[in-house]
This record gives C-alpha cells, structure tokens and sequence, in this order.
C-alpha cells in the first residue's frame, strides 16, 4: 500500500515537471517583440525594409530582412486592406507609412501591418 502510494507520488511529480517545462517552452518560443515606426525604405529586390523607430528622444533606422514567408497587411489610404506574403508586400509599402512589425525574439520578422497615409 505505502508502494503504490510513493510510486502514484513520484509519477505526479514527474508530470507536473513536464508539463511546466512545457508551458515555459512554449512561452519563450511565443514571446515577440514590436517594432513600430515609420518605412524609411523598402527593397523588394534585396527584401530589406528599413524604418525609422523613434526611441526616446532620438530616432534610429532599423534594418529588417523579410523572408519570401513573411506576412503583411497593408491598409491603403482608402480603408483597403490587403493580405500578402514576401516580396508582394514590400511593393505595397511606401515611405512615410505607419507600420508595426511583429518579431521573433531571434529578430526575423514574423508579420508587418501597415497603414498607407492619404
């Protein structure tokens, strides 16, 4: 009786450690970071797309390489939202645009919204 009491005791542990091991690795690998900005420029021959971040009192570029999977959407001055992946969307983009951009905590860019000014 005490055996079968110390093994159910030693399997919960087990599973509790699994199980929270777990959750926080699927917490670090959903962990994303914002960019938020202006577009400066976007290459859509290289895939970079620059923008301008204002941190603080100052305003740096940020340099950011789109993969062909990348997600945008892009809002045009008309309220029209467009949906595409990669190079297509960085055609959408124009300099002076808002735009957030959504990255993993390795910096590759996950997905990039963007409003288009009138």
């Amino acid at each position: 009786m005490v055996r079968a009491l110390v093994f159910a005791g030693a399997v919960a542990a087990v599973a509790m450690l699994v199980s929270s091991s777990d959750v926080s690795a699927a917490a670090a690998a959903q962990k994303a970071q914002m960019v938020k900005g202006t577009v400066k420029s976007a290459d859509s021959k290289n895939l970079i797309l620059i923008i301008n971040q204002k941190l603080k009192d100052q305003v740096v570029d940020r340099e950011l390489s789109i993969k062909p999977d990348t997600e945008f959407s892009v809002t045009d001055a008309d309220g029209k939202v467009f949906n595409v992946v990669g190079k297509e969307g960085l055609q959408l983009l124009v300099a002076g645009a808002e735009v957030q951009v959504k990255c993993d905590k390795d910096v590759n860019v996950l997905k990039v919204t963007a409003k288009l000014k009138k």
